[in-house]
């Protein structure tokens, strides 16, 4: 019931801001709105105010906004009325179809920003030291665990954030890169690839329990939020990637594990529980990151709310490039099921995450709908382009044609991505 009310209410939220974004910019422009409907056809109820009726439609997967002399499918019913769509200037025709996707850039973008206004930050994300070094330009570079980042390419950096934006921000070149290592400063030379999309550096997180799954083996032995776990199999940790990896080594063995509690220290065997992954099983005990939060200025909201929302799109844009060019496999694509799963964990880790979730899923709807394929608002745009350089409209057969293979393809990427949720759920890709 969770799963079903999350992802009824992040997707009616979505599908709303975007086509209220039709809606609104379509009425400034003096066309008329026909139809203004959250949900795919058939209608299951609707009302009329003035020239719009407002539906509730049966297929919860989208929405749609019908202005005049304009249809998705089939060609266009325009009787040259100064009110329908096709009366209009080409720039108020683009303009009405931008909208939907800037409104969801826009809606990612107050939300986090109000996240972090009433939640603040996660605590250890206001530190620059490291706690991992993953990709190649920072192993390269000499960086080390425990370093503490002060500077790149000469600016300074004051928490997480800053690190991860300058690094993009300098993608191609070679910088400087100071760091303090046991109260010393040292000068690295960092190379940043062009394409890079992940920073390759993780922060120092402290092994401190965060949350406890149900049912798990850290509830089995009375592990509790805030517990700072000291030792795995009688080898020391003091942050969550080392605590990590030594679990995960051991799926299925006894061990010994060792946590502080108020300043007691207290110790009982665990035995972590293996999860198949593609690189085999690795054990889970059960626990989430500590996720302490510390309040946010306005001034920093907003300017990292930006910073955010500019790595999500980019970060997405690059993932479509490498699934185009086949270096990214399609299996990665989630479906209307595998965001309902999402969606349904992030309301049972609370409204911080919900939101957060809805913020991705959002700036994802914005991109989806730029693609340029029939039927989305990106395929719409590619059309106006079109015309507006060959200066006249294609004729009706050639607009049904791409409206016909676009939703053709629509349909097919909607049953892969379906298929491909259920084979995760049933292991039939194992």
């Amino acid at each position: 019931m969770t799963t079903l009310l999350a992802f009824i209410f992040v997707l009616g939220v979505l599908v709303f801001v975007h086509e209220l974004g039709h809606f609104l910019v379509a009425k400034a422009a003096k066309i008329r709105v026909e139809t203004f409907s959250l949900g795919f056809p058939p209608k299951a109820v609707g009302i009329t105010v003035g020239e719009t009726e407002y539906c509730l439609s049966w297929l919860p997967i989208g929405g749609y906004v019908k202005v005049a002399g304009m249809a998705d499918f089939g060609h266009e019913q325009a009787k040259g009325e100064p009110w329908e769509f096709q009366s209009k200037p080409k720039w108020i025709q683009m303009a009405v179809m931008a909208a939907g996707p800037i409104m969801n850039f826009i809606l990612a973008f107050m939300i986090i920003m109000v996240v972090r206004l009433a939640a603040g930050e996660i605590a250890f994300m206001n530190s620059t030291q490291v706690g991992r070094v993953e990709g190649k330009a920072f192993a390269t570079a000499g960086v080390l665990p425990g370093d503490r980042v002060l500077s790149i390419a000469g600016a300074q950096v004051q928490d997480w954030e800053d690190v991860a934006t300058a690094v993009l921000l300098n993608r191609g070149s070679t910088v400087d890169l100071m760091v303090d290592r046991a109260g010393r400063a040292l000068s690295l030379s960092l190379a940043v690839d062009a394409t890079v999309t992940t920073l390759g550096l993780d922060p120092f997180i402290p092994s401190k329990v965060g949350s406890v799954l149900p049912g798990d083996p850290a509830e089995g032995i009375g592990l509790q939020p805030g517990d700072l776990i000291v030792s795995i199999a009688g080898e020391p940790v003091e942050q969550w990637w080392d605590m990590s990896k030594l679990i995960q080594a051991r799926p299925d063995q006894e061990i010994e594990l060792g946590w502080v509690r108020d300043g007691v220290e207290m110790v009982a065997q665990i035995v972590p529980r293996a999860e198949p992954t593609d690189d085999g099983p690795v054990g889970k005990i059960g626990v989430g990151l500590p996720l302490d939060r510390t309040p946010v200025p306005f001034g920093k909201a907003i300017s990292r709310s930006g910073s955010e929302l500019a790595s999500y799109t980019t970060t997405l844009f690059a993932f479509l490039k490498r699934l185009v060019s086949g270096q990214e496999s399609g299996r990665a694509l989630a479906g209307p099921v595998a965001i309902a799963q999402m969606a349904g964990q992030s309301a049972e880790q609370g409204w911080v995450s919900l939101f957060g979730f809805m913020a991705l899923l959002s700036v994802n709807l914005g991109v989806l709908n730029l693609l340029p394929i029939p039927m989305l608002d990106g395929g719409h745009l590619m059309v106006m382009s079109i015309e507006a350089v060959i200066r006249r409209p294609l004729s009706i057969r050639q607009k049904e044609m791409l409206q016909q293979v676009g939703f053709a393809f629509l349909i097919f990427v909607m049953l892969y991505v379906t298929f491909g949720d259920l084979g995760r759920i049933f292991g039939w890709f194992n």
